[in-house]
């Protein structure tokens, strides 16, 4: 085969060089009868439709994995590679086959990455990848606030001292755990469906070539991901994804009785349900460390006493402890500022009107059972995506499509139908 030349990186200078060379390797990097011929077998994990495969339920919701179903495959050197029980199974299998066809010389034994299999990357931990993120933001509030430490006196002044610093920078950034799972911080490999073969840099298009697509193994490689319900990312064609709709994939998960539609309540718990108790846990770390650092205000009094006098003296801070925090900072405090946060992360959707509307029905749930818990399911649902949002374009061309056929639609009607078109905009992902 005459050899291809992708020369797409982040280090081109020209950025008009860079997107014509990714434009290339998108439109030409695997050969579209080789696509047609695989249905299923590539998927551009780039594309918005696609990116947050492992990361959403059907529903949009963020998810995060439990940890009691990860599961180590062995036989990987000296690291400890882990993944979904059902995935690593597969995997397993997956690996032995190429065993196989190496002993059998069914496929080439001197290829670099695509004779012998060796897993370099299974599930990262998105709490670890969290938390050194929170870390850093800490650090960047902290540089202003030991400036301007006169402005932070207690524990609410802290809050709202980290929470300007971060919402008025021109770069929008997040701050719940939802926003950080929903970012590009966060790497599909979070998810537990995804694994890498190779610790080449991704940006290099041309070892996406050379090094795997060129090769003469590549396509036992693709037969091999078909036969065990794998996918293959288009723009990294060393990393695998579990094709969770897949029959192929499906016969793992019967093993653990877990299908397509039940996976994502069985194996994952909702980012929504973490967002404030981890916020706020970060708070009362981040301000007592403050507290630690910069234990006294500095205070000055008007005496008129024989003249005016001006009295200079320091006062310490207040550490906040737990049981204060529980107790001051109750579920309606942490409901009107989880409102807030969702809506900074989400480009402001909402003006000041809608935003309070939502606090007030959202505090409404507060009186029912697991009150707290209904809340920001509430809020979440609100902030959850475009297509059920009824101020967005999906909701406004269901509104004008009624208008248009003399249909009277209610709120809750119209909010049914963008619910449903939420499920189907996603069928060809699960």
């Amino acid at each position: 085969m005459a050899k291809r030349d992708f020369l797409g990186s982040n280090s081109q200078k020209s950025s008009r060089d860079t997107f014509n060379e990714r434009a290339k390797y998108n439109n030409y990097a695997i050969p579209s009868h080789v696509i047609e011929d695989n249905p299923g077998l590539f998927r551009n994990f780039w594309f918005i439709e696609n990116m947050y495969y492992g990361r959403i339920d059907r529903g949009h919701n963020f998810l995060v994995v439990k940890p009691e179903k990860l599961r180590p495959l062995g036989g990987q050197s000296n690291k400890a590679i882990f993944l979904l029980d059902f995935v690593a199974h597969a995997m397993s299998d997956f690996i032995e086959e190429y065993k196989k066809a190496i002993s059998t010389s069914k496929i080439q034994k001197n290829d670099d990455f695509l004779s012998e299999i060796l897993i370099e990357k299974g599930h990262q931990n998105i709490f670890t990848e969290y938390d050194k993120y929170m870390v850093k933001l800490r650090k960047s509030v902290h540089k202003v606030m030991s400036r301007n430490q006169a402005k932070v006196e207690n524990f609410d002044d802290f809050v709202q001292f980290f929470i300007d610093h971060i919402t008025t920078r021109k770069e929008q950034l997040p701050i719940t755990f939802t926003g950080f799972v929903a970012s590009k911080l966060s790497s599909p490999l979070s998810t537990g469906v995804f694994a890498d073969i190779s610790s080449l840099e991704y940006d290099k298009d041309i070892n996406k070539i050379t090094k795997f697509i060129d090769r003469p193994n590549f396509k036992f490689f693709m037969n091999n991901c078909l036969k065990h319900g794998f996918m293959i990312d288009y723009n990294i064609p060393w990393r695998l994804c579990a094709n969770l709709g897949s029959g192929e994939m499906g016969k793992y998960m019967d093993l653990y009785e877990v299908n397509s539609d039940s996976v994502f309540e069985k194996y994952y718990d909702k980012t929504y349900t973490k967002d404030m108790q981890y916020f706020m846990d970060y708070m009362l770390k981040f301000y007592n460390r403050f507290v630690g650092l910069r234990p006294y205000i500095r205070r000055e009094k008007i005496i008129n006493n024989r003249g005016l006098q001006v009295h200079r003296f320091t006062e310490k801070r207040q550490r906040m402890t737990r049981e204060t925090l529980e107790r001051k900072y109750d579920d309606i405090y942490r409901t009107n500022l989880y409102v807030d946060l969702r809506n900074y992360e989400s480009d402001d959707r909402y003006d000041d009107a809608l935003v309070d509307n939502i606090k007030r029905t959202a505090i409404g749930h507060l009186n029912m059972t697991d009150g707290m818990g209904k809340a920001l399911e509430y809020i979440s649902h609100q902030f959850i995506g475009f297509l059920n949002d009824p101020y967005a374009y999906n909701g406004f061309m269901i509104r004008e499509e009624a208008k248009k056929n003399n249909e009277q639609l209610s709120g809750q009607e119209l909010q049914d139908l963008l619910n449903d078109s939420v499920t189907a905009s996603r069928e060809t992902i699960y």
